[in-house]
């Protein structure tokens, strides 16, 4: 086994027993102690050294086997990421001011300015260093600022506060929550990707639709996604019963409903249609996609943005109904901007702008039963990675459209759409997802004497729908097919 094969237990021990042997005091700041002292676990660690932090980390990284970078050469921060098998991220600061405790009181939040020195750490009880009485607000479950000052000295400290209180059920003191109204306007000046960060853990979290009113009380929503103030009072006619803000929110909180199957908080006619692939769904939703955000979280974005365009796209006719022609695809474009504007990757921008732009499908596909085979692969094909993503928001903003005045039948048609989708998605993938190629473009054009170009794939994208709908199993189907295809 390599000498850099740690368990994180044993690659913590030796980072710590390295960093006591040093005549520069060290500290586990932060998060770890919290952690430490709520019996949860952790995967990182932040480290404050009473000196040059930089070369310190170079060294640790060295001796360890890490990945060493410089995270801000005027701060003297460094970071240390073990990416296997122990899965560990390790920061290092100099510490700011005289000493620990006035390191500690310029922090953000109590529950954060408190440390252990690494050479007690191992110890069966560390005195925990705690100037600003954090242990006793984490026994409260309070979320405290340091200072006055601690939103303006750093605005994403807002979000954060949001999260803190989500992620550990903490309730915001109200003297901070004053300073964080006071600074709201302040949180457009922090970096997208710091913001992006934040967001993500709040969307992550449980309940995640309560979080984003808390943001919006708090007066943060607006500086973060402006895009959703213009959704406040615009009305929407039956069967909605909300309008497209309040609309919107219950759509995120149905998203969460409908793909946490632990709750068991499925009606009877949700469970007969989900429950088959609660396993299958679980899996799906937890993967993740970029800096661990899982899809289940970028899900919760697509209803966060689902009907963006609707102010936008609003036109009432003659009897007074309210319309939103085409809003799906403007709503696309606009959570592109979003989610660009927010640094998010090339990837999860993709999967949430065709979730949008393709969420009003498969309600149109339960109003005409029954589904054809060609539709379902015609479906498959335009959603691609997005499919599954599209099919749970479909349902989610149906249910959160009309509310208790559901129509029965029409409901059961949508689950019934859904769990046939969701059976040739996780059952019979090469029937009617991706149908192995029964012909290559060579074969086209041998046989039909084209030449390369757009007919040609014309031509394969024909023979797929045929194959996802029975009528060629083999490829001599297949080119009888295209024998009989009229030119052109």
């Amino acid at each position: 086994m390599s000498q850099w094969q740690w368990t994180q237990h044993d690659l913590l021990k030796c980072i710590l027993a390295l960093l006591r042997s040093e005549a520069t005091p060290c500290y586990i700041v932060g998060g770890r102690v919290r952690e430490w002292l709520l019996s949860q676990p952790g995967t990182d660690i932040d480290l404050v050294v009473a000196g040059a932090a930089i070369p310190l980390a170079r060294r640790i990284a060295n001796e360890t086997g890490g990945a060493f970078y410089v995270l801000d050469q005027e701060t003297d921060t460094a970071r240390i990421v073990y990416r296997t098998p122990s899965d560990l991220t390790v920061d290092m600061a100099a510490m700011r001011g005289p000493d620990i405790f006035a390191d500690l009181r310029a922090r953000d939040f109590t529950i954060n300015a408190m440390a252990v020195d690494v050479r007690e750490w191992c110890q069966p009880q560390p005195q925990v260093l705690d100037p600003c009485g954090g242990q006793s607000d984490l026994a409260a479950r309070v979320l405290r600022a340091t200072n006055e000052l601690a939103f303006e000295q750093d605005p994403v400290r807002l979000l954060r506060a949001v999260r803190f209180a989500a992620t550990l059920n903490l309730n915001i003191e109200p003297q901070t929550e004053f300073w964080m109204r006071r600074d709201a306007s302040l949180i457009t000046r922090p970096s997208a990707e710091r913001v992006r960060q934040e967001l993500a853990l709040i969307m992550a979290s449980p309940r995640a639709v309560v979080h984003v009113r808390r943001m919006d009380d708090l007066g943060l929503l607006r500086g973060v996604i402006p895009e959703l103030a213009t959704l406040k009072g615009v009305p929407q006619s039956p069967p909605h019963h909300n309008d497209v803000y309040e609309h919107t929110l219950d759509t995120v909180g149905e998203v969460e409903r409908l793909t946490t199957f632990q709750d068991a908080r499925l009606d009877p006619d949700e469970a007969q249609s989900l429950r088959p692939f609660a396993a299958d769904l679980e899996a799906y939703f937890a993967r993740t996609i970029c800096e661990k955000r899982a899809r289940s979280t970028l899900l919760k974005f697509a209803a966060l943005l689902h009907d963006a365009a609707k102010p936008l796209t609003q036109s009432v006719e003659a009897d007074g109904r309210i319309r939103f022609l085409g809003h799906e695809r403007l709503s696309g474009e606009i959570a592109r901007e979003v989610l660009t504007r927010l640094r998010f990757s090339t990837q999860e921008i993709h999967l949430v702008c065709t979730t949008v732009a393709e969420h009003m499908r498969p309600g149109l596909l339960s109003k005409t039963p029954p589904v054809t085979r060609r539709a379902v692969y015609r479906f498959f094909r335009d959603t691609g990675d997005a499919a599954v993503d599209v099919l749970m928001l479909s349902i989610a903003d149906h249910r959160s459209a009309r509310g208790p005045s559901v129509l029965i039948d029409h409901w059961r048609q949508h689950l019934e759409l859904t769990h046939l989708m969701l059976d040739n998605y996780f059952r019979k993938p090469l029937e009617a997802v991706t149908p192995p190629p029964l012909v290559t473009g060579n074969d086209v054009t041998a046989l039909l004497g084209l030449k390369p170009g757009p007919q040609v794939g014309q031509l394969l994208e024909a023979v797929r729908e045929a194959q996802a709908d029975g009528q060629v199993q083999t490829r001599e189907e297949a080119l009888e097919f295209l024998r009989h295809r009229p030119a052109g």
